[in-house]
């Protein structure tokens, strides 16, 4: 009754009523149920969540470790929530509240697998609880508490299935279900990867030890490698033989041949290790003549090697002999003949290859009136290009450098010597570089018939040097042996830096020689020394008597180089400061003539230092490479040093 506007304003209201009861019926029901996920199936596409701040699920949460144990401070997880992979979604609501709302799953999932809301993770059950009043939300503060307190339960009861559960007695035996997950994975729902059997002491034993690299197997030797042992130098006593003399020697190939094992972790057979090359490799700050061909050192100092064993009477003594330097511009011209190994063995990069890239460094140094000739030899020798000026031909014969067949030395070495005899130049540096590995194995290769061809050579003028290339398969007493029997000088190289060396840096004392027969003969008086020992030039001895026999072969020294000799010395207690100690004699043939010459230095016993730390430079050097050299030796006189 009354007005029509009145009737018509309860007809409104009544409506209304029953309009937001039935909205409040259905989303009660719909509470209850929990929201409906949509389910990702096979066909749909999958997409891994990435974090974006815009769009986040923020849940407390307590991350457990591998083995299960919980961290204690809660986690903030984000994901990030494609639109077309979630059934519905919750906005933030008003006073810091935050809507549930579902993630799809990663690609690698291979079942379909809805995410709980974190008001359903609370209680286990995959259900949400009935809101309070005024729901549709849920207070963050009051369900974080109940959404921690859930999951730790759900953790510790993951720890004891896990610990209750059987281990696989064997690889084949079948895991139990779960075993080997990561706790979070088997917490929020992450089905297996693959089945794996890990028991907790394995998973914790997993993530703290790393494995132990495999051990590496020491490097195996190079194999056929040719040395001779020329044995050590005994301690001599004076009174039975104050003598000491040999040949000079300016060798360095075993010095670059042992470093070239080390270099690679190997130690060196013993037979590689000549002592007195180790000293020579070394360079020293002695003084150049200012008049004549030689200047002469002798010095002395304790040894540091002394160990008590000889109640600090052990002492060391260094004679040097420098020859005098040839500016670059005052070499003599050069008649230069390369006899290059090109055989099978030569067949690798340190070895041909080196040859021709140490060769072209050799021609940049050469002046315009040096000749060069190149002969090769594999099975059979060859002149590959005859003496020429010519330093573009010279190039183009190097480049052309091939391995061929087995190794004809002794025909190679021929030639190059025939072809050296017809260029020969009075005046002029005649010179034969050998290139090789030096293994000879075809025609008459025993070292005696190449060696007394060498010596033949040599009476005439023409001189070799020789190089030597790689390791395995090489013949370093042949090498050396052939320089010696061919008034030359040995050496090894393994790298360019050392080609440089020797054709650069040492190129006039490697081409010009300055002294011939070259001999060392060192006097020690039996007033003052006990003993002495020359470390070194085992194979350079001469007989005392043929000291000042001009006719014996000797050795060489080059413009500029430095020959020296270390020797160990048992002074006596009551040898006088004022006493000759040694006598340091020198006996050459000039190059130029012929001419013989002879020089000596004399040490008395106050010359020699009373501390080898104050020593001079290159008396400590030469005294440790020669110590280093008998270590590796292992002879018996550096024992225990």
């Amino acid at each position: 009754r009354g007005t029509p506007w009145l009737r018509l304003a309860a007809m409104l209201a009544v409506g209304a009523l029953g309009v937001t009861l039935a909205y409040r019926v259905s989303r009660d029901a719909g509470d209850t149920a929990g929201p409906a996920a949509r389910p990702v199936t096979a066909q749909e596409p999958q997409t891994a969540p990435t974090v974006r701040s815009s769009e986040a699920l923020v849940v407390g949460e307590s991350r457990a470790n591998e083995v299960g144990e919980s961290r204690d401070q809660d986690v903030l997880l984000k994901a990030e929530v494609d639109d077309r992979a979630v059934a519905g979604r919750r906005s933030v609501g008003e006073g810091g509240e935050v809507r549930a709302k579902t993630v799809p799953l990663p690609d690698s999932t291979p079942q379909p697998l809805a995410i709980p809301s974190p008001a359903e993770a609370a209680d286990g059950s995959g259900e949400r609880p009935a809101s309070p009043a005024g729901a549709g939300s849920y207070n963050l503060q009051a369900d974080s508490v109940h959404v921690l307190e859930a999951q730790r339960q759900r953790v510790r009861e993951e720890l004891s299935r896990r610990q209750a559960a059987p281990a696989a007695s064997s690889p084949s035996s079948e895991a139990p279900a779960g075993a080997g997950r990561r706790v979070e994975d088997a917490v929020f729902g992450i089905p297996d990867a693959a089945p794996s059997v890990v028991s907790e002491s394995e998973a914790v034993a997993r993530r703290v030890r790393r494995p132990e690299p495999e051990p590496v197997p020491p490097p195996a030797p190079p194999a056929d490698m040719y040395f001779r042992d020329a044995g050590t130098h005994p301690f001599v006593d004076p009174r039975q033989d104050r003598l000491s003399t040999f040949g000079l020697d300016v060798d360095t190939g075993a010095w670059t041949l042992v470093r070239s094992y080390l270099e690679r972790g190997m130690l060196p057979p013993a037979a590689a290790i000549r002592v007195e090359e180790f000293v020579n490799a070394q360079q020293y700050e002695d003084p150049a003549p200012r008049r004549g061909e030689f200047t002469l050192t002798a010095e002395g100092a304790p040894s540091p090697f002394e160990s008590g064993r000889y109640d600090d009477r052990l002492h060391l003594l260094r004679f040097a002999v420098k020859a005098r330097e040839v500016d670059a511009a005052a070499r003599k011209s050069a008649v230069l003949t390369f006899v290059v190994d090109v055989s099978g063995s030569m067949d690798r990069e340190n070895r041909l290859g080196l040859v021709q890239r140490a060769l072209g460094l050799l021609l940049d140094e050469l002046d315009r009136d040096d000749r060069v000739a190149l002969v090769v030899y594999g099975s059979r020798g060859r002149v590959l290009l005859p003496h020429t000026r010519d330093h573009e031909a010279i190039r183009d014969a190097i480049a052309r450098l091939r391995p061929e067949g087995s190794t004809n030395a002794e025909e190679g070495l021929r030639l190059g010597y025939d072809l050296a005899a017809e260029a020969w130049r009075d005046g002029a540096i005649n010179r034969v570089i050998l290139c090789s590995d030096g293994v000879a194995n075809v025609g008459a290769t025993g070292p005696e018939s190449i060696l007394a061809r060498i010596g033949k050579e040599a009476r005439r003028g023409i001189a070799l040097t020789t190089v030597g290339f790689g390791m395995g398969n090489y013949n370093d007493a042949l090498m050396e042996q052939l320089a010696d029997q061919g008034d030359g000088s040995y050496h090894y190289v393994d790298q360019l830096d050392e080609a440089r060396k020797v054709f650069v840096e040492n190129l006039t004392g490697t081409l010009q020689t300055v002294a011939r027969d070259a001999k060392v003969q060192v006097e020690f008086d039996p007033r003052s020394v006990e003993g002495w020992r020359l470390l070194g030039y085992e194979n350079r001895d001469v007989a005392d008597r043929d000291f000042r026999n001009d006719r014996i072969d000797a050795g060489e020294v080059g413009a500029g180089q430095t020959a020296t000799a270390v020797y160990e010395v048992l002074l006596a207690d009551d040898a006088r400061a004022s006493a000759p100690l040694a006598t340091l004699r020198l006996r050459w043939k000039s190059v130029d003539g012929g001419r013989v010459a002879e020089a000596a230095q004399e040490l008395v016993v106050g010359d020699v230092g009373r501390s080898f730390d104050r020593a001079s430079r290159d008396l400590r050097l030469a005294a440790l490479a020669a110590r280093f050299a008998e270590r590796l030796k292992g002879t018996r006189e550096s024992r225990g040093t």
